[in-house]
């Protein structure tokens, strides 16, 4: 007596087979995009904390110095008194001095410095 063997038709789009391979492939994405996440988080973090520890050395450094305020600072007088300018007068207190721009903005006009 021969057997054979043929699969029952399933009216499934898929079999268990073919449901296993979904089911591997799906669980592979996740992991791979959760994996990549957190090694963009992870070395964001260290570059965050790489640039404070940069700005507390520079502090630092500036404080063993002497130079911990702009009004202190030899280099600053010599620019102000080369332009005939005070520190918060018109000019010098555009060229000297920073604004906060929000970011969500930047690409809808331009700055006033550039």
């Amino acid at each position: 007596m021969k057997y054979q063997y043929a699969e029952r038709d399933v009216p499934a789009m898929l079999g268990r087979r073919g449901f296993i391979k979904v089911i591997g492939l799906c669980a592979v994405a996740v992991v791979a995009a959760g994996t990549a996440i957190v090694k963009l988080i992870k070395s964001r973090n260290q570059i965050i904390l790489d640039r404070q520890q940069g700005l507390y050395a520079d502090d630092k450094r500036l404080q063993k110095m002497n130079l911990t305020s702009s009004h202190e600072n030899d280099v600053c007088w010599r620019v102000y008194k080369d332009m005939n300018g005070k520190p918060v007068e018109g000019e010098m207190y555009k060229l000297n001095h920073t604004h906060y721009v929000a970011r969500s903005q930047l690409a809808m006009k331009e700055a006033d410095h550039v």
